[in-house]
């Protein structure tokens, strides 16, 4: 019999308890899960979840982490070799960021439920709006000269980041493909092109 890689295995027993966890997060607080719980479900010891995590928000972390990373490589794909996104040339169909909370949908609406007493919410903001403005720099024409760009970029990367929230909270109402053909109508209206920041160009 042949060994399992032990890369292999802790990853699939941290894939175990993740599952396990979300699982009990949809009948319970996540303040009310105990880690008691947690192992007898996976079917594991303490001394296994203790090896791989202190606690459970730890675990909860790192799930939440594993999908931002998830995000990130959607968020950025359609651009990966470009240096300007003209939205009257992109087909809406490269937007792929809606397909990824659709494909995620169980774990975001978990995740953004009021019953799990855990500031989601407030993570996913912040990721977004470090995406974006880690990303992209908004080429803007016409505009006012009185308008501070930081300022707009804020009210610009919030909106869209309100498209995406309202999306998830009506359940997926709208298709992914709609979602992504009104973004880029909605970001054309405002501003036909934006830069992608190279590596380089960041801090």
């Amino acid at each position: 019999m042949s060994m399992q890689h032990p890369d292999k295995r802790v990853r699939r027993t941290k894939e175990k308890f993740s599952q396990v966890l979300l699982s009990l997060m949809e009948e319970k607080s996540f303040d009310d899960i105990t880690i008691t719980e947690i192992v007898k479900a996976a079917d594991f010891n303490r001394g296994t979840f203790y090896a791989h995590y202190e606690k459970k928000e730890d675990l909860l972390e790192e799930i939440i982490e594993e999908m931002f990373e998830k995000m990130t490589e959607v968020f950025r794909e359609p651009y990966l070799n470009l240096s300007v996104v003209d939205f009257n040339e992109i087909p809406s169909s490269s937007i792929i960021l809606f397909d990824h909370f659709l494909e995620n949908k169980r774990f975001y609406k978990l995740m953004l439920s009021p019953t799990t007493t855990y500031n989601f919410h407030e993570k996913l903001i912040q990721k977004l709006d470090k995406l974006f403005r880690e990303e992209f720099e908004f080429l803007i024409t016409e505009i006012d000269p009185n308008i501070d760009i930081q300022l707009f970029s804020t009210y610009r990367i919030h909106g869209i980041i309100g498209l995406i929230l309202e999306w998830i909270e009506s359940d997926f109402t709208k298709s992914s493909s709609y979602m992504g053909d009104q973004l880029i109508h909605i970001l054309k209206f405002y501003t036909p092109k934006i830069y992608i920041k190279k590596k380089n160009d960041k801090e």
